[in-house]
């Protein structure tokens, strides 16, 4: 269980692939790292396609108000391997915790899953061994309401980016901005090119990648803003964390 008196830092994870199916491969991954806007590393499979990484990360700062990294990976393989450096590098096993949404539930999620057969499949060592793990679509689910009335009939609304609307609206929650008044939070500050991953599929196949990888960040930024508003409001005890 979570405890919120001497917790660890939330890291927020994501990934955007080219489909569901077990040999899709992954388009763009990256993590939130807590900071005063937070800090990104974003890993973009370019494959033949190439960027102008300076552009990428001035374009995705002024929309985010991030510092943001952009690391061009050439082949999933390539991108496997950055996403195990970065891990490497940046977490600290003892103080950090990896936050997904609907990456890895009792029910099977899909970004983790998905991750794993990749790296089986590349041959590539568990980028997220002994990794402190925490899911926010379990607590989001089930402890908060997330049921949307449309013309009398009731919908749970179980994606990101619909449950992030309506449990931040057009405003902050007062004691999220109070904890971090000059923080640029999502629900001020909206950049998602996409209303689905599908789009961003679509996009990705006609290489166009700066949306895709801006898609990427939007989901980041909303995942880790969940985790903390789970952090918030919900029980230590209905909240529960593993190691990966």
């Amino acid at each position: 269980m979570i405890d919120r008196d001497n917790d660890r830092k939330q890291i927020s994870w994501d990934l955007e692939t080219t489909g569901f199916a077990w040999n899709a491969k992954i388009t763009v991954s990256g993590f939130w790292f807590p900071s005063e806007n937070g800090t990104v590393e974003l890993v973009l499979n370019t494959s033949d396609t190439e960027i102008d990484v300076d552009q990428y990360e001035t374009h995705l700062e002024n929309i985010s108000g991030a510092t943001v990294t952009v690391t061009p990976a050439d082949g999933e393989a390539a991108l496997l391997e950055v996403l195990q450096r970065v891990v490497f590098d940046r977490f600290d096993r003892e103080y950090n915790r990896l936050t997904a949404f609907h990456g890895d539930s009792w029910k099977g999620g899909f970004d983790l899953p998905f991750l794993r057969t990749r790296c089986i499949d590349h041959g590539i060592d568990w980028v997220f061994d002994n990794v402190m793990y925490c899911d926010v679509w379990d607590p989001v689910k089930k402890r908060l309401n997330t049921t949307a009335k449309y013309w009398g009939t009731h919908d749970d609304v179980n994606s990101l980016d619909a449950a992030h609307d309506i449990l931040f609206g057009d405003d902050v929650p007062p004691v999220l901005a109070e904890a971090a008044p000059d923080h640029q939070w999502y629900a001020n500050r909206e950049y998602d090119p996409f209303a689905s991953s599908r789009s961003a599929s679509y996009c990705y196949e006609r290489g166009e990648l700066l949306p895709v990888a801006q898609h990427n960040l939007a989901d980041l930024h909303r995942t880790w803003e969940l985790a903390e508003l789970v952090r918030a409001y919900i029980p230590n005890t209905d909240i529960t964390e593993k190691k990966l």
